[in-house]
């Protein structure tokens, strides 16, 4: 699962540098959310329920004009939400 996990967070980062229409700011707050997803992988701390719920509130503003990247963060939200911690 945790391997899974990396590669659709690599993929996502490398969505998120070639999307050009994207707003700087929402972009700014899904990398926030990615590096705070991979810095605590490792901690039983992480609340990744509320994790994936950020990572779905910040993708629905482009849904429409970005729907693999969407498909991606929904992947990625689902993961988390398995992963139970």
């Amino acid at each position: 699962m945790r391997e899974r996990l990396e590669d659709t967070i690599e993929q996502l980062r490398r969505q998120l540098e070639s999307a050009e229409t994207i707003d700087p700011v929402e972009m700014a707050e899904l990398r926030k959310a990615l590096d705070e997803i991979s810095s605590t992988l490792d901690s039983q701390e992480v609340n990744s329920a509320s994790l994936a719920e950020r990572l779905r509130e910040q993708s629905q503003s482009f849904q429409e004009s970005h729907p693999v990247f969407t498909q991606t963060v929904g992947r990625l939200a689902d993961m988390l939400a398995q992963m139970g911690i």
